[in-house]
């Protein structure tokens, strides 16, 4: 019996020795450091909604970074699964104006939806739009354009040349969808609404199907975009050139646009890069916003390694709730979760998140939703 129990005590003191050897090799073999950011982060919270099943991930984080609370919100998704509709969009499919979040995942059909970027006093953005592979504002070449097509989502710097030609000459636009000044040339199409809004003596030729069907000469009054055309007008001391090119009604223009896509494609012109190539690339001042060393809502667009797209949220100016980040925090934070390229869109009172018809944020202005001029929208499939 003695003997017995000897042998019990030595197995149980193997099995014991064996045990924490196992543990602390687990620990050393699996535990990894996060090394890539210097946030101090601690005390997170993530709350995972599955409403219904869809191939989408929402997350609100509850966490402290830097001592403070913050509270954020993720939406992430694979853009090439055939589920999945990711795009941007406009308010009310217009160049101008503002519209509720809310109220463009009604009209779109939308699962879950982020305000977009930068824009001018009445809603136009400041940058490139195109959707559904029609190109509406041309890009700057000054910012990030985010890309959408057959192969994922990508950052691409861009500037777009449009060009005409007509008899022979080949002449270059110098703006899509924009307000003209004297010596422009600029195109329109329906969406920049029912006129050129012209405020300066110009020409102006409409073209339907790649033919012109009428011509208007040195008016001072706005001229209207007709239904399914577009319209070509030469502003100021450029008013006389459609007459020194001989156009007419009858003639063909072709309109070019460099680069071409021959794919089908959306795309957006974001605000600065916040993370390239999985490092923090945030400038200390961006000129849409002033200096991003405060700590304010922020909106940003992220790409993993994966090519898995992440819309990020950040509530701000709320002390006990939320206090929002600077620029390099953001960076930082988007690091820290496996984001390799991110930009940034607009934040502040505007930062929101919509997913499955409900405001998911509690946005710095009263809480309540404020009009944006465009979102980026995630539509699941039928």
């Amino acid at each position: 019996m003695r003997k017995n129990n000897h042998n019990l005590i030595i197995v149980i003191s193997i099995f014991v020795i064996l045990s924490c050897i196992l543990f602390y090799a687990g620990q050393f073999l699996f535990y990894t450091e996060n090394t890539k950011s210097p946030i101090t982060q601690t005390a997170e919270t993530t709350e995972i909604e599955a409403l219904r099943p869809v191939p989408i991930e929402y997350k609100n984080i509850t966490t402290s970074i830097n001592g403070k609370k913050q509270e954020i919100f993720l939406i992430e998704f694979d853009p090439l699964d055939n589920r999945v509709e990711f795009k941007p969009v406009l308010s009310y499919n217009n160049v101008f104006g503002f519209e509720n979040l809310s109220e463009i995942c009604k009209r779109t059909g939308a699962y879950a939806a982020i305000n977009a970027g930068f824009f001018y006093e009445n809603g136009d953005p400041v940058g490139m739009v195109a959707i559904d592979s029609e190109l509406v504002i041309n890009a700057t070449g000054r910012d990030p354009v985010l890309l959408i097509d057959k192969n994922g989502v990508r950052f691409e710097k861009l500037f777009t040349q449009l060009s005409f030609s007509v008899n022979g000459e080949k002449i270059y636009i110098n703006k899509l969808n924009r307000s003209g000044l004297d010596g422009n040339i600029v195109l329109y199409t329906n969406v920049y609404g029912s006129t050129n809004r012209a405020r300066i003596k110009n020409t102006s030729v409409s073209i339907k199907n790649g033919t012109v069907t009428s011509i208007i000469r040195d008016t001072l009054q706005e001229v209207p975009i007709q239904k399914d055309s577009s319209l070509l007008s030469f502003f100021g001391k450029n008013s006389e050139l459609p007459d020194k090119l001989g156009i007419k009604v009858g003639d063909k223009i072709n309109i070019e646009m460099e680069p071409k896509f021959t794919e089908p494609y959306e795309a957006y012109e974001c605000g600065c890069m916040l993370v390239d190539n999985g490092i923090s690339v945030v400038p200390d001042e961006y000129r849409w916003v002033g200096s991003l060393n405060n700590q304010d809502p922020r909106t940003a667009i992220g790409i993993k390694e994966d090519g898995r797209v992440v819309l990020f949220v950040v509530d701000g100016r709320q002390p006990g709730y939320s206090s929002g980040l600077t620029g390099k925090e953001l960076a930082e934070y988007l690091v820290s979760i496996g984001v390799k390229h991110a930009a940034m869109l607009d934040g502040g009172a505007t930062s929101q998140m919509f997913v499955d018809g409900e405001l998911k944020n509690k946005p710095s202005y009263r809480g309540i939703e404020r009009p944006v001029a465009g979102a980026f929208i995630v539509k699941v499939k039928n």
